[in-house]
């Protein structure tokens, strides 16, 4: 599956209904460039708040840089601008760069737990995510476009708008992962899309995800019990089919929907591959 702009796959609808934040039994936080923990609730409630999601290594973010650091230009005072790396195949060091090279000057976080990422319904990048001023979700898109433009102006004039414009972007049920209490296991984490779209920005990366797939295959030729859990990003049944008949995969592979999965055993790196002997883990592999 090839998409001139992945995130296009995810539009499948708008609901002009407004959305609640839901009650978390746990505070939603980033870290930030310092390396301090700061509780997202701390900018909500006070002004407008504007959570960017993005990657270094996606296109279409770095392609709405301009527009998002001349947006901070000319709202960043009434409207709290959040830029948030979904930590997934990036470092400081490639973040940094990105800040440079497009003059950033917003604050930058990190959103290494996948906790924020997963509260907001997160789905691919680029994502908006725009919070009036009573702490409502009023607007979610993928793109840098007159509607973002339009919901900025008008927030920036009383802290909110009349009418919400939210993404009519369903998800699955994940299927469960079971650890059996004897013999051997193995659980790879991936991306539909890892082989080809990091070809030319992460090309390392994108070589390791071909080679990863073939040694679990591999590894089903030897009789153990694999499973492939390919996260939700850019991702639907159709990717998962072509991924499977590209690879000739024979065990199954499921999209983690809300990306449980990812944040329980912490990958925040594709691929890694977790090994169990007897229910318990004895090893986790990145390099293949």
């Amino acid at each position: 599956m090839r998409y001139k702009f992945i995130p296009l796959i995810l539009l499948a609808g708008l609901l002009l209904v407004s959305k609640s934040i839901s009650a978390n039994t746990a505070p939603l936080v980033l870290e930030n460039e310092a390396g301090q923990i700061v509780k997202l609730d701390s900018y909500l409630g006070k002004k407008p708040v504007y959570l960017k999601f993005w990657a270094t290594w996606c296109k279409p973010c770095m392609e709405q840089m301009p527009h998002f650091q001349h947006a901070y230009e000319q709202y960043g005072d009434k409207i709290q601008f959040v830029a948030i790396n979904i930590d997934l195949n990036d470092d400081a060091h490639a973040v940094a760069k990105v800040k440079e090279r497009f003059s950033l000057t917003m604050p930058i976080f990190t959103d290494h737990t996948g906790q924020v990422a997963k509260h907001y319904e997160f789905m691919g990048t680029p994502f908006h995510v725009l919070i009036d001023s009573d702490k409502k979700v009023i607007f979610q898109g993928h793109e840098a476009d007159k509607p973002l433009d339009n919901t900025l102006r008008l927030l920036s004039h009383n802290g909110k708008v009349d009418e919400a414009r939210l993404l009519n972007e369903k998800q699955g049920q994940a299927t469960p992962l079971v650890i059996p209490n004897k013999g051997k296991k193995a659980v790879l984490f991936t991306a539909t899309w890892c082989d080809w779209y990091l070809a030319d920005t992460r090309p390392a990366m994108a070589k390791q995800c071909v080679l990863a797939q073939q040694h679990v295959n591999q590894l089903v030729e030897q009789g153990v019990d694999v499973e492939v859990k390919v996260s939700q990003l850019w991702t639907d049944q159709s990717a998962v089919q072509e991924y499977v008949d590209k690879f000739s995969a024979t065990m199954p592979v499921s999209i983690d929907y809300g990306n449980d999965l990812f944040i329980e055993n912490g990958i925040n790196s594709v691929p890694s591959l977790l090994l169990y002997n007897d229910g318990k883990l004895v090893s986790k592999k990145a390099k293949f």
